[in-house]
């Protein structure tokens, strides 16, 4: 095996480990908290809010 493919398969894993911590600290700021409970508890909602109509089942292609 060339020494240089060992280099540059060291280099990418180096490459995607930082990518996967700058990934991980954005995911984790305090800046998307609120952002993100709001979404973990967009399954619990079953029933639309009063006012709103619910949405229209989607029409098949083959009917």
């Amino acid at each position: 095996m060339n020494e240089l493919w060992g280099h540059l398969t060291g280099v990418i894993i180096v490459v995607i480990m930082v990518a996967f911590i700058c990934i991980w600290a954005w995911a984790w700021s305090g800046h998307h908290r609120r952002t993100f409970s709001r979404m973990a508890a967009l399954p619990m909602e079953d029933d639309p809010p009063p006012g709103h109509a619910a949405p229209a089942p989607a029409k098949d292609a083959d009917a």
